[in-house]
């Protein structure tokens, strides 16, 4: 009986711990999977505005742009020259190597909307 109630209690703290650190991910303004954050090109920009990354590890920002009334047909990352087309809902997967901390910038073609990538 005292084995029951041990294993429910470790199972219980264990459950915990998943639902605070899933919790925590969810209130980092960005939907992070695998390495990977996500971010929506809408009506209102680029979704979220802003992602956090550990510096020193590399990442894949994945944008798909949801809306065909807008500027953001690519993003250009001025601070590392690179630019992508964004097809018309077709994830892009931009892989970009370990930073360190700071603050990487990325706007449409027309610099008329913008996002960034905080890495710390």
């Amino acid at each position: 009986m005292k084995r029951t109630i041990g294993n429910c209690m470790v199972a219980l703290i264990i459950g915990a711990g998943a639902a605070l650190s899933i919790g925590a991910c969810q209130r980092s303004g960005s939907s992070r999977t695998s390495g990977e954050l996500h971010v929506d090109v809408t009506g209102k920009g680029f979704e979220p505005a802003e992602v956090k990354v550990p510096a020193g590890q590399a990442f894949t920002l994945v944008m798909t742009r949801k809306i065909d009334q807008t500027c953001a047909t690519e993003v250009v990352f001025e601070g590392i020259d690179r630019r992508y087309r964004l097809p018309l809902n077709q994830p892009v997967r931009i892989s970009l190597p370990a930073r360190p901390a700071g603050i990487l910038s990325y706007q449409c073609g027309m610099k008329m909307l913008g996002g960034r990538i905080v890495v710390q």
